[in-house]
């Protein structure tokens, strides 16, 4: 269980990096250099909209760094709970990869949609096996 909650806890991290990204970015995004730089470039509409669009996916991420945090400290101390979510949660993130290897261009990342549906896989097996069932227990 220690080794799901390191792996817990860093994804959380890394949530919360990318949830000050976002703010950042949405921050940036109102000013007006940017706003006449993304006109060209995509379009008015989405040139306007783009400062929320990053606020909401900040504030998306901040709520699952949090959760993630939560999770951890679950899994950590046995509760049934956290199994249910962490297999939830893992079973998400597939089919968000599976999407995104899909919908998103593989000049951005080839290998990480990969990596995540691995990683969850495993999860998804190993909260599922009878002992750490039992442990949730």
């Amino acid at each position: 269980m220690t080794l799901l909650a390191v792996l817990q806890i860093l994804s959380g991290l890394q949530l919360l990096f990318v949830a000050i990204v976002a703010f950042i970015i949405a921050s940036v995004a109102s000013t007006p250099e940017v706003q006449e730089e993304l006109s060209s470039s995509v379009g008015e509409k989405v040139a306007d909209s783009i400062a929320v669009i990053f606020f909401v996916i900040g504030v998306a991420a901040l709520a699952i760094a949090l959760f993630s945090f939560v999770l951890a400290r679950g899994y950590l101390k046995g509760r049934e709970w956290a199994r249910r979510r962490g297999r939830k949660i893992a079973l998400f993130a597939i089919i968000l990869a599976v999407l995104s290897l899909i919908l998103i261009p593989a000049r951005t990342d080839p290998g990480a949609p990969i990596w995540t549906i691995l990683l969850n896989l495993f999860i998804l097996a190993y909260l599922g096996r009878k002992r750490v069932r039992a442990f949730f227990r």
